[in-house]
């Protein structure tokens, strides 16, 4: 029975001894398994404050350009208004000088010409120039047709006369030429 007894304890201390691994295992495991979570929530953590940062970054970033375009828009006639102040000057002096001016009428033809020969330079410097329309043939993404003549001697749809002058800005029609068509 003593023996009995022994195996019974050796067979219990085994049992135990391998519950006890078992145990150990599991708790190394779960350790393990803690370790990862821990290091996947502080990866979390950063990674959730790295987006944070980026998104305050690029709505900062979204303002600033909304505020940016606001004032390219709103000062976007700045350059042309400048460019046009010293024609503006020129037509008052003009006025003032020719008041009390003997050669009033010659001097003012002149003091114009000057004056239209700078602006037709300071249109040419921003990229604006007329449309060659006068013997061309017609062209509805230039010319506005206001009348149609027959005449002798020229094909139909030519330009023949000019009413008012059209004017490109770069490839753009800033306004169409308005023109009298052959028929």
């Amino acid at each position: 029975m003593v023996k009995n007894i022994q195996k019974d304890d050796s067979k219990k201390s085994t049992v135990s001894i391998s519950k006890k691994v078992k145990q150990s295992n599991h708790s190394k495991e779960l350790k393990k398994l803690k370790e990862k979570l821990h290091e996947s929530e502080q990866l979390l953590f950063e990674y959730n404050e790295k987006y944070m940062r980026m998104a305050a970054d690029f709505d900062n970033y979204r303002k600033r350009t909304q505020k940016e375009m606001g004032e390219i828009i709103k000062y976007a006639g700045e350059r042309v208004l400048r460019n046009i102040l010293p024609v503006l000057d020129d037509l008052e002096r003009a006025l003032i000088n020719h008041e009390g001016d003997e050669d009033s009428e010659q001097t003012l033809q002149q003091g114009l010409e000057m004056i239209y020969k700078k602006f037709t330079k300071t249109m040419n410097d921003m990229d604006v120039k007329p449309i060659e329309s006068l013997n061309q043939p017609f062209d509805p993404d230039l010319h506005h047709a206001v009348m149609a003549k027959e005449v002798e001697g020229v094909e139909s749809e030519m330009v023949i006369e000019e009413f008012e002058r059209g004017y490109l800005f770069k490839d753009h029609v800033l306004r169409h030429t308005k023109v009298v068509v052959s028929k």
